[in-house]
């Protein structure tokens, strides 16, 4: 059959249908309690590589990379809430330019610290402290460019802190529109940055978590993160000490070391109007 094309609705709450892509609107979904699968996959009898879940007996996967196997076209449009299956057309990496363009956020408005910080109060509110993340809970928001930065380390971008962060991330800057880059300059850390901290004698990543503001004059600034005790973290008002510091993790006795990526577009320059954005904690 030629032109075929085949749109799948997904409700609000977010499903996974075997293919684990949603919209945004997954926030609200569930926790999945998952484990790695060993299940081999072949196409046309060629052994291929796909990332596996086990999920109450079943076998999970991503329509995206069942899509790069096999070859056919895998996107998503945010205005209409679906995932877009074109059988006719080659796996391509990205998603319909409505969910977010270069320079702008999800929400339709420009790339600033502000309007960044607008929508981390949203998500905060969708997700708020003590909810359940922890290392089986599924991002279930389609996250093509956290995807590509995660693969440079050890760590899943899907399930656990990797997870939480390519969830919050985008929903800020969108699926794969707005290119991560590496910060050199850690005191321009800017709110919805994602921040790896990395163990310096074995260079695995310990956690992954997500900038909320930019460090102050005390190089101190919160964070967000998933997995943490097994929940999501936000600052909490009642500990007085709740802000990272960048000297924890300088210096040639520091057991950790932090790598940033920022979605902020080069165009975009540091104000540093985030710093003590959230008031909480010293």
């Amino acid at each position: 059959m030629n032109n075929r094309r085949k749109e799948i609705a997904l409700v609000t709450a977010g499903i996974l249908a075997g293919i684990a892509v949603s919209g945004p609107a997954s926030q609200a979904a569930a926790s999945l309690m998952a484990n790695p699968s060993s299940q081999k996959f072949y196409v046309n009898e060629q052994r291929v590589n796909l990332e596996a879940y086990e999920i109450n007996g079943s076998n999970y996967v991503k329509l995206r990379d069942v899509g790069q196997a096999v070859g056919f076209g895998v996107s998503y449009d945010a205005a209409t809430n679906s995932v877009i299956i074109s059988p006719d057309q080659p796996y391509t990496e990205g998603v319909k330019a409505s969910q977010s363009k270069d320079s702008t956020l999800t929400n339709g408005k420009s790339i600033t610290e502000e309007n960044v910080l607008e929508l981390l109060r949203q998500i905060e509110k969708d997700w708020p402290a003590g909810t359940t993340w922890d290392s089986n809970t599924a991002n279930t928001v389609p996250s093509t460019e956290v995807d590509r930065i995660i693969r440079n380390y050890p760590v899943n971008s899907v399930y656990g802190c990797g997870g939480y962060a390519a969830m919050v991330s985008s929903l800020l800057f969108g699926d794969a529109a707005n290119p991560g880059r590496k910060l050199e300059d850690l005191s321009q850390i800017r709110p919805g940055d994602i921040i790896l901290r990395i163990n310096n004698k074995t260079g695995e990543v310990w956690h992954v978590v997500v900038a909320i503001e930019s460090p102050n004059g005390k190089n101190a600034f919160h964070i967000t993160d998933g997995n943490c005790g097994g929940t999501v973290h936000w600052p909490d008002t009642r500990n007085p000490y709740g802000r990272n510091n960048l000297d924890s993790y300088r210096g040639e006795n520091a057991a950790y070391h932090l790598e940033v990526w920022t979605r902020y577009p080069e165009s975009v320059p540091y104000t540093g109007n985030s710093m003590n954005a959230w008031s909480a904690g010293n």
